[in-house]
């Protein structure tokens, strides 16, 4: 039997609640049930996902990257957006390759939260590390310029795979548009992965972003009518990242200390489901 209304809605609560206070005001319940549920999909997808970067398994796709030079997106899971119950959700890979890249020093450069304007001017105003647990866990906030001017707080989490392999996870913890609310970023959420060849580095990420509902005219032109264009910021930070990262007498200052410990890493609330009667 189908779950009852009042299950569905006692469902959309449970998810609600295990959301950061900071973040509750933004959304409805409902929305914030169906983002989680459709990241706990996502999630899943990435985690049984065979090839580490896509390029690992498409020729045609590491033949662009490689000796085109192409900064390459894909729709992650079918045509964006997708429509959520009072909200629209982008979901987005991008991946670019950095020819004779030295991982490590791409690693210390993005882990470098103090300085992220100077590696990403064109989406970046301002950034802040806040708190650091060791080497691999991060918090730290930004402002955005694009689509709006929006500052964004994220708690950011690095895992060494191997030698040549790194993947982090960043979730928003807080996001608010800076002067008239429009609604254009409730959620923004990337997945990165790094991976070390003879030739350079191989970097993707898949970044899914929640705003509020609007129009079926206004979510089919969004990025003309509203400035909403995940997609394109997506191709900016990976061209920046390129360019950042290669140029010459880059300097990257080693991690701060005396920060304050972060505390337990941030995780999604899941997709809370109520039993069935």
């Amino acid at each position: 039997m189908k779950p009852e209304p009042r299950n569905l809605l006692l469902a959309a609560f449970i998810s609600f609640l295990a959301i950061p206070a900071g973040l509750r005001a933004q959304v409805k319940p409902e929305t914030q049930h169906d983002f989680d549920c459709y990241i706990q999909s996502a999630e899943a997808r990435m985690d049984a996902r065979k090839p580490f970067v896509l390029a690992d398994a498409d020729s045609a796709l590491n033949q662009k990257l490689v000796r085109g030079q192409k900064i390459e997106t894909i729709a992650a899971n079918g045509v964006n957006p997708h429509k959520l119950a009072g909200g629209q959700l982008y979901d987005w890979i991008g991946t670019v390759f950095i020819p004779g890249g030295s991982l490590d020093r791409l690693i210390r450069m993005l882990q470098d939260y103090d300085h992220r304007p100077q590696f990403f001017p064109e989406t970046i105003s301002t950034s802040k590390l806040l708190c650091r647990t060791g080497e691999n866990h991060f918090r730290y906030t930004m402002q955005l310029k694009e689509p709006a001017v929006i500052d964004v707080e994220s708690d950011v989490v690095w895992e060494r795979v191997d030698q040549h392999r790194w993947r982090c996870r960043s979730y928003s913890t807080h996001t608010s548009e800076v002067g008239k609310d429009h609604g254009y970023l409730r959620r923004l959420y990337s997945y990165w992965r790094f991976e070390e060849g003879d030739k350079g580095i191989y970097v993707e990420s898949e970044t899914i972003t929640l705003s509020d509902e609007f129009g079926s005219m206004a979510r089919t032109f969004g990025s003309m009518l509203l400035g909403i264009n995940p997609e394109k910021s997506l191709r900016h930070s990976l061209a920046s990242m390129r360019e950042s990262v290669l140029k010459p007498g880059l300097e990257i200052p080693t991690l701060p200390a005396g920060l304050a410990a972060c505390g337990e890493a941030v995780r999604p609330g899941g997709c809370a489901v109520a039993g069935t009667q």
